[in-house]
């Protein structure tokens, strides 16, 4: 009997090519979108699980406020760690891990490099995490100052086929680090992320009392080790204690509030969303949006299953008769429909599977995950596998199987079933529910497109075209940069010159202030920039109140500070010029307000402004920002280039574009943006190819109607639009259905942005609009075509 019913399927399948194809084809593309987003999702799911004692580690992290800014932040201070290990029996031990810096030269021999990733490590990391060493000892690798262990990609970097183990290298053209190890190449699902670990004794070698400093540097990443079946919950519940012992003067005077969390190791990618990650984290709302758009394309497929296989149900209803009157009953007849949607989904999922490698470098670009189909190779995949074949056999062949075995015999022998319009209404909902998860996807994409260009055109408080930053490595570049300015300002491609801690999308150094009429525990977050007189005018920032600073004031880098207008709302300064603010340091530094900055955009659009303080402090210069004439940029970049490489004594030439640096704050909605696109297309093409395929057989089943319309006078045009109004009236219905959905997900997720767009009318009907005229082009295509058959075709056997 099976057998019987594999032939009959193969036999139903090469009669009718045209549909099978569009049902084959429509389950493959989606369910090769299913396998692609669930190991997307299961990739994300499975960060840092590969380490052996992932389950125990747990990441200590701070909930600060203070003066009325704060936060919870990834980071920690130098000793909590330690003391944790020290003195709670349920700590095993503790780990820090320290960005070097953001950008660090690396040298060997004649070979210079920058690297993004060089963190300083405590030697403990060898006990808690699982990163295996391929040359080195673990126990003593990290133990001792000015050692560095390196990954193999980057040992094979600088070294090739020498022998690493005692080279030296130099880091920022200051300080030496002989290597003592090589660990095998991080997994690419792990959220610590380096390429070199320095020894955390050489940070604490030129100042060693902040290994035991609490307060003033919160930059550590601090993991601590727990006991078997140890309660983190509990251990939380002693963090007030520590607070108290070690911070309580200092909380009860500036009224701050500082708590103590953990974080499971685990948990960290996907839900944690706290300030200063080491790396970019996932985000779990992204991955329930991926899963449930790979369950409506699949949805959408099965539809297209459903509709095609009910309209054509005239041409089997014979069969099922006859079935019927030799002894099949219904519970046989579902067997064998469910059984041939079966057939369908296994050599759909074939398919599938030779789509998702094809598309696999496709999604690694568009998603910037370095993913692989190895869940596919797991042992359990293969009842999954089996799983996932009989979920889309069923969801798409359980209507139509069930609808076909209700036939009646008498009825269908006689010729008295009105087959096809029986379930008009339910195939109607069905195409409904297609376009409104079509046109709500539609929406989303143009959505998160109108907000990621709103961000990146809307008026930031500086220009941000035609500025090269480049990164100051070397205190010699610092004691000559006065001189390094004026060579840059002769040359007239270069329009300004000037220098500073921080450039926007950097960000800003906090700390706490107090300005003038607060009392000391009503101190003040605040961001800090070091800048020179040049930086206002570089940027084309502008000052709205009192004066820039200048250096023909000498006072002004002891005394003098700018502010921006949040600041001065901040504190209820009307008039701010004149007004003093004193940072909190190991006494209280005070300096007075000579200027206010038209407010502008330190980071993203996402974040809201903030109130930054502007200090002449040259120690701190980090980078240098140069303004070029947008006529010669090529030209310029070639004789800055000359003049760097003078002044710079490390002899490298790195830069980016203020621009680019900061839309690249953008890439993680941009890449949302890719991958939506492409499946929305997706999601459009599959429900338009059920779409053409019903519209197909309905002009295949209404030929003779068409051919007597014609006879008897009706136009081509008259013909089309009596084909298309159906198939346009249910796209309509799914407008309506789909505008309050899209609005109600959207304005949800613009939430998240501190600035963002408006969800206008126009928005909703421009992408419900081109749904529409998709919709139309594919069922036009078939209505035309049945519109030019001639009449004498389809009556010459009446």
């Amino acid at each position: 009997m099976l057998k019987n019913y594999f032939i009959i399927a193969f036999r139903n399948i090469k009669r009718h090519k045209g549909y099978s194809f569009i049902n084959i084809i429509g389950l493959a593309i989606s369910m090769a979108c299913c396998i692609l987003i669930i190991n997307y999702i299961l990739f994300e799911w499975s960060y840092d699980r590969h380490h052996e004692k992932a389950d125990q580690i747990y990441r200590i992290s701070m909930d600060i406020d203070f003066g009325g800014r704060g936060g919870k932040l990834a980071v920690s201070n130098h000793p909590v760690g330690q003391y944790l290990a020290e003195t709670d029996p349920d700590v095993i031990d503790s780990v820090k891990f320290r960005r070097y810096m953001y950008r660090t030269l690396v040298e060997y021999k004649d070979k210079k490099f920058f690297e993004n990733r060089v963190f300083y490590a405590e030697n403990s990391m060898f006990d808690i995490f699982s990163f295996p060493m391929i040359v080195g000892d673990p126990e003593s690798a990290l133990k001792n100052p000015d050692s560095v262990v390196l990954t193999e990609h980057i040992a094979e970097k600088y070294f090739g086929n020498e022998y690493p183990i005692g080279k030296i290298i130099r880091l920022d053209n200051r300080e030496d680090f002989t290597v003592t190890g090589v660990l095998k190449d991080l997994l690419p699902n792990s959220n610590i992320k380096f390429d070199m670990l320095c020894s955390f004794e050489s940070f604490y070698a030129d100042d060693p009392a902040q290994r035991q400093m609490w307060i003033k540097d919160w930059e550590n990443y601090t993991f601590l080790l727990l006991r078997e079946g140890a309660d983190p919950a509990e251990l939380e519940q002693r963090f007030p204690e520590m607070v108290e012992k070690k911070f309580g003067r200092i909380i009860n005077i500036a009224g701050a509030k500082i708590d103590y969390f953990l974080m499971p190791l685990e948990d960290i990618h996907l839900h944690s969303d706290l300030e200063g990650e080491m790396t970019s984290t996932g985000d779990k709302d992204y991955i329930y949006a991926f899963a449930a758009i790979a369950f409506f394309i699949l949805l959408i497929a099965c539809i297209n299953f459903m509709n095609l296989a009910t309209a054509r149900s005239a041409n089997r209803a014979r069969e099922v008769g006859m079935r019927k009157v030799l002894g099949a009953n219904r519970k046989k007849l579902i067997i064998q429909f469910l059984g041939e949607s079966l057939f369908l989904s296994f050599s759909a999922f074939i398919l599938a599977l030779a789509f998702s490698e094809l598309a696999l470098p496709l999604i690694r670009s568009l998603s910037g995950v370095e993913m692989d189909l190895r869940f596919l190779h797991n042992p359990w995949m293969l009842a999954a596998t089996v799983g996932f074949i009989l979920f889309v056999g069923v969801l798409a062949g359980s209507y139509p199987a069930v609808y076909l075995a209700s036939f009646k015999p008498v009825k269908v022998l006689q010729g008295r079933l009105r087959t096809g319009l029986a379930n008009f209404h339910f195939r109607s909902i069905l195409v409904i529910v297609q376009f409104t998860i079509s046109i709500v996807l539609t929406i989303g994409t143009f959505i998160i497109f109108k907000q990621i260009n709103y961000m990146k055109n809307e008026k930031l408080g500086f220009k941000k075209e035609h500025v090269v930053i480049l990164q100051i490595l070397d205190n010699s570049m610092r004691r000559t940069i006065d001189t390094f300015k004026t060579e840059l300002k002769r040359y007239p491609g270069i329009i300004n010159v000037a220098v500073s801690s921080h450039v926007p999308s950097q960000g800003a150094m906090h700390n706490a202030f107090l300005p003038e009429g607060f009392a000391l525990h009503e101190s003040q977050q605040m961001g800090k920039w070091s800048v020179d007189q040049d930086l206002i005018p570089t940027l084309g920032m502008e000052i709205v109140q009192g004066r820039n600073f200048s250096s023909e004031m000498g006072a002004d880098r002891a005394n003098s500070i700018l502010i921006n207008e949040t600041a001065a709302n901040k504190f209820g300064w009307h008039n701010p010029i004149g007004k003093t603010i004193s940072e909190l340091q190991e006494g209280l530094v005070t300096k007075t307000v000579v200027g206010v900055v038209k407010d502008f955009h330190v980071l993203s659009l996402q974040n809201a402004l903030e109130p930054i303080l502007f200090e002449y402090e040259p120690s701190n210069y980090a980078y240098v920002s140069v303004r070029l004439s947008p006529g010669s940029v090529k030209d310029s970049l070639s004789f800055l280039e000359t003049k760097w490489k003078e002044f710079d004594p490390t002899g490298t030439f790195d830069y980016e574009f203020l621009d680019v640096a900061f839309n690249g704050q953008y890439q993680s909605e941009e890449r949302l943006n890719n991958v939506l696109t492409y499946f929305t297309f997706i999601a459009i093409f599959i429900a338009c190819l059920g779409l053409f395929g019903l519209a197909s057989f309905t002009a295949e089943q209404r030929t003779k109607e068409i051919g007597i319309r014609k006879v008897l006078g009706a136009s081509e045009s008259g013909i089309i639009i009596l084909l298309s109004k159906e198939f346009t009236k249910w796209v309509g219905v799914a407008m309506l259905l789909a505008w309050p959905m899209a609005y109600f997900v959207m304005n949800g997720w613009l939430q998240d942005f501190a600035y963002r767009t408006r969800i206008n009318v126009w928005s909703l009907l421009f992408s419900a609009v081109i749904s529409l005229c998709i919709a139309l082009l594919t069922v036009g295509f078939q209505a035309i075509r049945a519109a030019r058959t001639n009449p004498v075709e389809s009556l010459r056997y009446e």
